[in-house]
């Protein structure tokens, strides 16, 4: 059937198909005004959807190509800079011990190479403060901590050093008395060792500590005032570890011939340690109940193998301290020894208490305390040479001393055993290595409001020394793809650095207060003012004796330098090593950088294509819309001219 079509259906499809036609102009317009094919998702939901994947992409390359590459790239640089100037240090160092150990009797090339030794030390550890941006680049996650220090201070950080027995070494040792001190007014007072004949080196076992100037306190009376003769105590401890054969809530610690089976009874209030003493050379048995806090001379019980009432063995104590911490102290050895073992007990989910022991025990060796000394003297290093027995602590140098049996017990010991020093230093200088980027640390602080505090640093090196907790940085520079950026403080910068250095100068201001003498003596001699008496013959002596002290301590540096020497190559050896370890990671990074910078290029690419309007193609379709609607408007124009009334006339 036909259907009628009216003018006003005609006017109205026309005005439709314009409105449409306008539409489309318009769009075109906006695509090329923006130059986006589409200004919202609805426009084209496809287009769209594609166009948030795409600049998803680009965003992440972006953070991977223009942020973190480019501060990787920073960071590498930077350090590598750095390690080449310490590999630049160490070669004038090495040069300067080569000097020293030749020329140590030149009074100029004496005095250049402690001078430079001096700036040697200051230069490498301030190198280790480089920065990237604020961050300190060779302290792993603490950024914000310098590798040393950057000013003197006081602070008190008791420090724990684990090391093995192929770090304890050798050092010679001149005797010659007082004669370095000798000048005209007191030439006839030094009588010790005014003969030749009397001066004597040894070669004296010792572990050197990372740092000098140690805490040493000297001991007071009931009036406050220091003792005479002066007695001197520290808080330092050495030990060595050993597996305590832990089963259950039961541990075995040994000191001597002395095996102790140790439990913890939970089941009273304060918590008892329950200790099986057997001593292997007699054959006793004897267990002992301590309650937390106390030691044996409070035992609630002391039995033997039978039940009966007992006494401790003598010599032995036993203490549980109230932190968990059982102390087996043995006067019968020499030197006197305490084993000890830390222990925690916790509730568990069934409400059940749970003791559990450490995996290993510490056997502490006892220093004497007339053994401490706040200087190098010469009764300090004497007394581990007339004792074997002895072991000597000496505050200012950083040195324990060991007498030959005792330094035989630990190199004995297993390579793998190891080996522990805990001590208090109070007084930093500028340029010392901060001790929390290498060592267990116990720090005191104060808390915001004002009270003490005390911060640790690396626990789990004492728990499981074998994972150092390494603290690397890495960067993510592209999908499932990270690059390690930092090198870690021990990687390139040791304490054993700037000890040799330091050894070096003193060995040198060793030889040169010796030649300061021998010169006096000779000005004295040469004066005429004692010729012809019997002080003339004694500064002569004095001089053989002296000359024979500068042959030994020229020997000893001599020696000295050559093991120093090697150290030194090891030293350059390790930094050379963390840069081209910091190279290749540059290198990586460079060719991670240049496909980064080719998938940005294509990916933006393909942004490009998805989103971006064609504008040749805008202008040809614009005019082609412009000139249907031009002849739209000019058709309908001429149709809406004539109507049905027209025809009706």
């Amino acid at each position: 059937m036909a259907m009628r079509i009216t003018t006003k259906m005609m006017q109205s499809t026309s005005l439709r198909n314009l409105n449409t036609n306008k539409y489309r102009q318009e769009n075109l317009v906006n695509q090329m005004s923006t130059g986006k094919k589409i200004t919202r998702p609805s426009d084209d939901p496809v287009i769209a959807i594609r166009s948030l994947k795409l600049n998803s992409t680009v965003d992440k390359i972006d953070q991977f190509y223009e942020k973190n590459a480019a501060d990787a790239d920073s960071w590498l640089d930077l350090t590598r800079s750095a390690l080449s100037t310490v590999m630049d240090v160490l070669k004038d160092v090495r040069s300067d011990i080569l000097k020293a150990r030749s020329n140590y009797n030149q009074v100029k090339d004496r005095d250049a190479v402690i001078k430079n030794l001096k700036m040697a030390i200051d230069e490498i550890y301030s190198t280790g403060n480089a920065d990237s941006a604020g961050r300190s680049v060779f302290t792993g996650y603490r950024t914000d901590m310098p590798l040393s220090l950057k000013t003197d201070k006081k602070e008190l950080n008791t420090i724990t050093e684990q090391f093995f027995n192929n770090t304890i070494d050798k050092i010679n040792f001149v005797y010659a008395g007082d004669l370095s001190t000798i000048n005209e007014g007191n030439f006839k007072q030094v009588s010790d060792s005014v003969n030749k004949d009397n001066i004597f080196d040894a070669d004296i076992y010792r572990k050197r500590l990372a740092y000098d100037n140690i805490d040493i306190k000297q001991k007071l009376d009931a009036d406050g005032k220091p003792l005479v003769p002066a007695e001197y105590e520290s808080n330092i401890d050495i030990g060595y570890m050993s597996d305590a054969w832990v089963n259950g809530n039961s541990a075995n610690l040994t000191t001597g011939s002395i095996s102790a089976y140790t439990t913890i009874d939970t089941s009273i209030m304060p918590n008892e340690a329950v200790v099986k003493l057997t001593d292997a050379a007699t054959g006793n048995v004897v267990e002992v109940r301590v309650p937390q806090g106390k030691d044996s001379d409070a035992a609630t019980s002391i039995v033997d193998s039978t039940g009966a009432a007992a006494t401790m063995p003598a010599g032995v104590k036993v203490a549980f301290d109230e932190d968990g911490t059982i102390r087996i102290t043995n006067d019968n050895t020499v030197p006197k020894e305490t084993a000890s073992i830390g222990s925690s007990v916790k509730r568990n989910a069934d409400g059940e208490y749970e003791v559990t022991f450490d995996k290993k025990f510490k056997t502490s060796l006892e220093i004497d305390p007339k053994n401490f000394y706040p200087t190098g003297t010469n009764d300090a290093y004497k007394s581990v040479i007339s004792d074997p027995n002895a072991i000597s602590y000496i505050a200012e140098t950083g040195e324990v001393l060991f007498g030959d049996a005792i330094a035989k017990r630990l190199m004995e010991l297993p390579a793998d055993k190891e080996l522990r020093v805990t001590y208090d230093k109070t007084n930093w200088k500028k340029n010392d290595l901060d001790p929390v980027h290498y060592f267990y640390t116990e720090r005191a602080g104060k808390t915001a409001s004002g009270k003490d505090k005390t911060l640790v640093y690396n626990e789990n090196f004492l728990t499981d020394p074998s994972k150092n907790g390494k603290q690397i940085i890495e960067y993510d520079v592209g999908n499932n793809q990270t690059l390690r950026v930092n090198t870690t403080a021990d990687e390139a910068f040791t304490h054993d650095m700037g000890r040799d250095m330091q050894e070096v100068i003193a060995m040198l201001e060793e030889y040169e207060r010796y030649e300061t003498s021998k010169n006096e003596i000779e000005k004295m001699i040469e004066s005429g003012k004692y010729k012809d008496t019997d002080d003339e013959l004694l500064l002569k002596r004095q001089k053989e004796a002296l000359e024979e002290a500068m042959t030994r301590v020229g020997d000893k540096i001599s020696k000295r330098c050559d093991k120093l020497i090697a150290n030194c190559d090891g030293y350059s050896e390790r930094a050379q090593l963390a840069e081209t370890d910091c190279g290749a990671r540059m290198s990586r990074l460079a060719m991670v950088e240049n496909r980064l910078s080719m998938e940005q290029t294509n990916f933006e690419e393909l942004v490009s294509i998805n989103e971006d309007a064609d504008y040749t193609d805008l202008v040809i379709q614009l005019k082609s819309i412009e000139m249907t609607y031009n002849a739209a408007l000019s058709s309908i124009s001429y149709v809406m001219q004539t109507s049905l009334l027209d025809f009706i006339r």
